[in-house]
Order: C-alpha cells, then structure tokens, then sequence
C-alpha cells in the first residue's frame, strides 16, 4: 500500500516537473545547455526511480506500472550518461527526448487498449493523450520546422503532453484501497 500510494504520488509529481520543464522550455530558450543537461539528468533519473517502485507496488489493476522495470532503468542509466557526459551528448538530447516521449506513448497505448479490456470508462482518454504525445514525439525527433522559437514550442508542447499523459494514466489507472474494506466487502457479498 505504502508503495503504491509513493508510486502515485512520483508519477504525479513527475508530470508536475514535465508540466513546469515544458513551460520553461518554451518561454526561455536561452538556457544554458549545461543547465539543460544537468536538470534533464537529474529528471530522467527521479523518473527513472518513480518507475521502479511503481512496478514494484501492488498495484489493484496492474495497469499503469506493467512495463515500468525496464524503462526505470534504462531512465535512469540515460540520466546518469547525460549528468556525466553532459556538454558532449548535448545534441543528442532534443532527439533524446522526442524519443522518450514516443516510447512512453506507444506503451500507454497498450496500457488504454489493456485498461479497456479491463472495462474501465477512461480507457479512450488515455488513448487520445498517448496518441497526442506520441505526435509530439515524432515532431521533436523529425524536427520539420527551422525556427528555434517553434522547435521550442513543439519540445515545451511535447513535454507538456508527457506530464498529462501521465497524469491522467496513474489518476485513472492506480485504485489505492483499504484491504479491510475490501476484506469487509467480500465477506459481505459471500454472506448474501
């Protein structure tokens, strides 16, 4: 219980960090690429552990965490890279990040598709943000447009999708219950 509830509240503080990083990104685009380096190292290792314990929780549904071993480490190793060779790998980061954002949506696709076998009502908005996200994704990897302004604006945006998406798995997805109660209510259905 202790590490579902830890799980829920990383992801969503997560998505609040995704939420602020996209706004500064796309009103501040004369940060310092060391500054840049250091805070999305510092970030992908912070997700990295979020995903971790939230595939370690006892989740009810087991649906928001399900693939979230994997890509914790593989987070948190990319982080450690980027906080360690940060001024060298600087270039890398913008594909980098329009990758993390296609991985993460492709995965949340199956999570709406898996949330909708399950019979839960949210399923579809969890699959319109994974499918936003996954857009902005491919826009920051392919990088269509020329102008630093917009490429900031598309990678704020994509930021800003990975935060509500997100958001809005872990909210829908992640049932924290009291075991007595649901203990209470089996005893009480079985006695009928």
């Amino acid at each position: 219980m202790k590490k579902l509830r830890m799980a829920r509240d990383g992801y969503i503080l997560i998505s609040f960090i995704f939420y602020v990083s996209g706004i500064i990104y796309m009103l501040m685009s004369s940060t310092s690429p060391l500054v840049v380096c250091i805070c999305s190292g510092i970030i992908l290792i912070l997700y990295g552990i979020v995903k971790i314990i939230g595939y370690c929780s006892n989740d009810l549904y087991n649906l928001a965490f399900q693939y979230d071993f994997a890509c914790g480490v593989f987070l948190i190793v990319v982080g450690i890279i980027t906080l360690g060779c940060n001024l060298r790998i600087r270039q890398y980061l913008t594909p980098a990040l329009g990758l993390l954002i296609l991985l993460d949506a492709v995965l949340k696709l199956q999570t709406s598709k898996d949330a909708k076998v399950f019979g839960l009502r949210t399923w579809n908005r969890i699959l319109i943000f994974s499918i936003i996200a996954g857009i902005f994704g491919v826009l920051i990897i392919v990088k269509p447009f020329q102008g630093i302004r917009i490429t900031h604006i598309i990678n704020g945006c994509g930021l800003l999708a990975e935060g509500i998406m997100n958001h809005l798995t872990v909210k829908e997805t992640v049932k924290i219950t009291n075991k007595r109660v649901q203990s209470y209510e089996y005893e009480n259905d079985t006695n009928e």
